[in-house]
């Protein structure tokens, strides 16, 4: 037996989390600066609970609501620079995976003046501000994972990580995702299928980061499947399942990290505007026919576990995805090949995924010639 586990957050996965637990945000100083979207964090009643809960421990805090989809480098740059002039102690994080992600760039950028944006994704331990996240989605698991996805200057989705980019404590409670329409619901769904799927057959899984994945997916597309077939909204105990489901992917790539479908599935996302669930989705039905051959074994495993086999798993994930998208050129395609080239994803991938693998993938999916 050999394995390796570290997830050093406090996690409260509860109905009324913050509530409940409002003395945590005590531990880490007197003023806060809360890290969050538009309007995500206001309509789904976390923003108030976090407000209420900070003046409740008579912390001062002040919003800072400029993070967007496929949130920038420079605008987390900017929230640092924010965290600094307010004298902040600790980061509040509010919504789904983009403030989340956004949130641990400005607890770093927060701690250390003289960090650039570039410097965000060198290779060292960096300094970060005490960090604490509210989930309002289920599928991006950020908040038990060290992973930060950002958009650069070149609008480049990059992802970054380390030790200090993990949250101190994180709560997760499932009646923020009740504000989600059906389509929101699908696409964080599924990026939280493709973390479980992709950890499950990476090279650098274990048991462990197998069976979070594997306890994952078991409620995951059965309630997702529920959310596709229902006439009114879902549940609370549905999306209660979705969000355990999420927190359990995370806990498997935080292990793993993901493989293929998010490299490939971050330039849908950038030029096509394609939701980043679906994005990574679209790419899973070629993930599984390309691994399952690889790891026979491992895959009747999962499929026992889940009731399904190969085909009904590609058919669900197919049925469920909504990304329709203009072809990538040849230019487009020999330019993500080359940016592709040094990735770790890549590398996690089972086999021998090469340039050539990759091209076949992605002239399949990408250009739709398969």
């Amino acid at each position: 037996m050999e394995f390796l586990f570290d997830m050093p957050v406090r996690l409260f996965a509860q109905q009324n989390a913050v509530e409940k637990h409002q003395e945590e945000f005590g531990k880490y100083g007197k003023r806060c600066l809360i890290v969050t979207g538009h309007n995500s964090a206001k309509a789904c009643g976390a923003l108030d609970n976090v407000t209420k809960a900070l003046d409740n421990q008579g912390i001062a805090w002040k919003v800072f609501d400029q993070v967007g989809q496929n949130p920038l480098v420079s605008v987390c740059y900017q929230g640092g620079r924010e965290a600094i002039a307010f004298g902040a102690d600790f980061i509040v994080g509010i919504g789904g995976g983009s403030p989340l992600d956004a949130a641990k760039a400005v607890a770093a950028f927060g701690a250390d003046p003289e960090l650039t944006p570039e410097g965000l994704y060198q290779p060292h331990r960096l300094s970060a501000l005490p960090l604490l996240l509210v989930g309002t989605t289920a599928g991006t698991g950020s908040e038990v994972t060290r992973f930060s996805v950002l958009t650069d200057d070149k609008g480049h989705k990059r992802s970054w990580g380390n030790a200090s980019s993990y949250a101190r404590a994180s709560f997760g409670d499932p009646r923020y995702t009740l504000s989600l329409n059906r389509k929101f619901t699908l696409s964080t769904g599924l990026d939280a299928v493709a973390h479980a799927l992709e950890s499950y057959f990476s090279v650098e899984g274990d048991q462990v980061s197998q069976s979070f994945a594997m306890m994952a997916l078991k409620l995951l597309l059965p309630a997702l499947k529920e959310v596709w077939l229902a006439e009114g909204e879902p549940t609370l105990e549905c999306r209660e399942r979705l969000y355990l489901g999420s927190l359990y992917g995370g806990m498997a790539i935080n292990r793993t990290g993901t493989a293929f479908c998010h490299t490939m599935g971050y330039w849908l996302s950038e030029e096509r505007e394609i939701p980043h669930g679906f994005a990574c989705a679209v790419f899973l039905p070629d993930f599984i026919q390309y691994t399952v051959p690889l790891a026979p074994e491992k895959a009747m495993k999962l499929f026992s576990a889940l009731g399904m086999y190969a085909q009904e798993l590609c058919d669900t994930i197919i049925m469920l995805t909504d990304a329709e998208y203009e072809p990538a050129t040849d230019e487009e395609l020999e330019g993500l090949l080359d940016r592709w080239e040094n990735s770790p994803n890549m590398k996690r991938t089972p086999g021998s995924f090469d340039r050539q693998q990759q091209r076949r993938i992605a002239e399949k999916v990408l250009q739709k010639k398969g």
